[in-house]
């Protein structure tokens, strides 16, 4: 039979949720899922694509999941912009988009939430306290919700991809995660609903981080703390010195080595502030050019 939802759905609660899904063949289609909190690029769009593709029932949510901030003022000043990113996903027929309320997602007296240990507490978890036990939670509730075959998510949030992949084999989820390479703007800012808060002066800066990253092929050591200093010291030279974390770890287990070893997937990760504005990214280290004698 196959998908025979032909205009976009919009479910705002459990209820239409689970009725739409009911009314899907699930042995002739397969459901892609695309969990964002709002504020819609390029990047989500690109997750999206692949979903359409492959053909699968593509589903996005929208959900600034309060559980993941750390700091009250970052949740207050995120953006969203809900009836454009509406448009935008009929525009590319998504075909349903749940928007569901925070006081059905976590219920008075909500008290259950999700922990992974072995990499919850790095980079991005040591500075932002219960930071993916938020994560983790709303996402183990999604797929719970969902029941997705299939899930989308970049590698510019790469800590977080590797954390999900983790609980989804951790706890035997019959799902596959899929990962999309990191969407870039023509300068290789990496796309970012935070983008949306810099102010122009401030975009110009930002978009010297990716390219500073980059350099670390050129510095013609493999020594972990000597490029680790090198491009500190590269990027306060350019202004942006509110330097949240800057560190090298291998891909497959986020451990941080003393010397980089080509043979192993190995990338740069970085976070920063811009004039308050946190921003992430990862770069992968493909080849240290050698030393010349």
């Amino acid at each position: 039979m196959g998908i025979y939802i032909v205009q976009t759905v919009i479910a705002r609660n459990f209820k239409s949720l689970s009725h739409t899904l009911k009314n899907i063949d699930l042995k002739k289609n397969k459901i892609g899922l695309v969990p964002t909190m709002g504020c819609l690029h390029d990047g989500h769009l690109e997750l999206i694509k692949k979903s359409k593709k492959l053909n699968y029932f593509t589903i996005v949510t929208i959900f600034i999941n309060p559980l993941q901030f750390n700091n009250k003022a970052d949740l207050k000043s995120y953006p969203s912009k809900e009836k454009t990113d509406i448009i935008l996903l009929k525009k590319n027929k998504v075909n349903l988009i749940f928007i569901p309320n925070i006081a059905e997602v976590y219920p008075k007296n909500y008290s259950t939430y999700l922990y992974e240990s072995s990499f919850s507490k790095i980079l991005c978890g040591k500075h932002r306290k219960n930071h993916f036990s938020g994560v983790t939670t709303i996402v183990l509730k999604l797929f719970l919700l969902i029941k997705p075959n299939f899930v989308f998510f970049g590698e510019k949030d790469f800590q977080q991809l590797v954390i999900i992949s983790k609980i989804v084999k951790d706890l035997n989820l019959d799902l596959k995660i899929i990962k999309v390479p990191t969407v870039r703007d023509e300068y290789g800012l990496a796309l970012s609903s935070r983008n949306n808060l810099l102010s122009k002066k401030n975009l110009l800066l930002a978009r010297k981080l990716y390219q500073s990253l980059k350099k670390v092929e050129e510095y013609k050591t493999k020594d972990v703390k000597h490029i680790i200093n090198k491009l500190k010291t590269s990027l306060k030279k350019l202004g942006i010195t509110n330097i949240e974390y800057l560190e090298i770890r291998e891909s497959i287990n986020l451990k941080t080595p003393r010397y980089i070893d080509e043979k192993k997937e190995t990338r740069v990760f970085v976070a920063v502030n811009i004039n308050k504005v946190r921003l992430i990214d990862n770069y992968v280290i493909k080849k240290i050019s050698p030393r010349k004698v």
